[in-house]
């Protein structure tokens, strides 16, 4: 994600990446030559303003993380690659802290909720709302006036035919092509897509 936002800076100078923070690595180590910043609780005490990107694929993780985060000095941008279509500017609407990655083309009327991410070269049809906290993975198709539940993850390549309605927490299997609308916390697979109960 580091790489996008400096990809945003060439085009804008917006950022000045300064680090990662992550609860997994040593504080004062390096990734891909940038610094981490300490935890969770170096986050919560970073004493200036500071814009930061939650880039974790799994929903409920990021949801989980984002629920940490008390520092309010911290703001959460919205992120979209220069590479990127985001359509009808006036009529689109992208959540806090959603990221849009390039090749990703968005087309009018679309509703994205709060720290969604829109994967590599997927495509978003007209009148789409995207929960909160939802992934698309690369390549995925949606078709027009689709709505799909907060927290719900839809997989590589998968494809959405148009007017359908997806409940939260789903996870949408890579290559499916989802032809009927389906409830809350669900693993949908297959062509045409069918639902399995997530355990």
């Amino acid at each position: 994600m580091a790489v996008l936002i400096e990809q945003i800076t060439d085009q804008q100078s917006r950022w000045n990446v300064i680090g990662f923070f992550d609860d997994g690595l040593d504080k004062n180590s390096q990734v891909d030559g940038l610094e981490i910043l300490g935890n969770i609780n170096d986050l919560n005490s970073y004493p200036d303003a500071l814009s930061v990107c939650v880039a974790i694929a799994d929903p409920a993780t990021r949801f989980d993380l984002i629920k940490k985060i008390t520092n309010y000095n911290i703001d959460f941008p919205v992120l979209v690659h220069p590479q990127a279509n985001i359509g009808d500017i006036k009529r689109n609407k992208l959540g806090r802290g959603s990221i849009i990655t390039a090749g990703t083309i968005l087309t009018t009327g679309i509703n994205i909720g709060e720290f969604s991410i829109i994967n590599l070269a997927s495509t978003v049809g007209h009148d789409v709302k995207l929960g909160s906290f939802c992934t698309l993975m690369p390549g995925c198709s949606i078709s027009g006036s689709v709505s799909i539940g907060d927290l719900s993850i839809v997989g590589t390549g998968a494809r959405i035919i148009q007017g359908i309605n997806i409940g939260e927490s789903c996870l949408i299997g890579a290559g499916a092509v989802v032809t009927k609308n389906f409830g809350n916390n669900l693993r949908i697979v297959g062509m045409p897509a069918r639902g399995l109960r997530i355990l």
